[in-house]
């Protein structure tokens, strides 16, 4: 019985052992010879339609769709985030970067880096970026704002200075003593609005 078994196991491997050659041969040797048709890159190209059921059309979609600008909705989301004394001033914020051609993320950042966007300034200054280490007194956001929008534009970004790495020698020379911390953060945070 067990002698059956072996022999038939035996026979049962060496039959797997000539016939796995000879099936793996026939195999290559169609795929190499046998012409493959062309299958058409586009379904526009195809001569025959699809058999799958179609919906039915059941109606219009009504309304319109419109393109908007994100950037509005971008800043208000970033102060609300960080709970900022700012987030009514959203607005404002994202009409001066049109004015003054300015990408809305850098006083965004720069303020983060300064001042935790607005929560932590001398009473009364409005001064959330570190303008003259912190001694400028501003009248109100509204002013304080106009002027950081300004500063950047016509000090910094018509100067070529566009990145927090070129604009850190000028802006906060300490940091660069620091090893950048200051462009650093500016960095971290610019990404954050991305």
């Amino acid at each position: 019985m067990i002698a059956d078994c072996f022999v038939k196991k035996l026979l049962f491997a060496g039959l797997f052992i000539s016939l796995a050659p000879l099936t793996l041969a026939l195999s290559l040797y169609s795929l190499l010879t046998v012409r493959q048709p062309v299958i058409p890159r586009t379904f526009a190209a195809l001569p025959f339609s699809s058999y799958a059921a179609l919906p039915e059309i059941l109606g219009q979609v009504a309304g319109s769709f419109t393109s908007a600008d994100s950037r509005p909705v971008l800043i208000k989301n970033y102060l609300a985030k960080y709970q900022s004394p700012l987030l009514p001033y959203s607005d404002l914020i994202f009409q001066l970067a049109e004015k003054y051609e300015i990408d809305f993320r850098l006083p965004l950042a720069i303020a983060q880096c300064e001042s935790n966007v607005c929560k932590k300034i001398p009473p009364d200054s409005y001064n959330c970026w570190g303008f003259e280490n912190g001694a400028t007194r501003f009248s109100s956001w509204e002013h304080a704002l106009e002027r950081v929008f300004k500063t950047l534009k016509e000090g910094y970004i018509d100067k070529g200075l566009l990145t927090p790495q070129q604009i850190m020698p000028k802006y906060a020379p300490p940091a660069v003593e620091n090893g950048g911390s200051w462009a650093r953060c500016v960095d971290q945070y610019l990404k954050e609005m991305e």
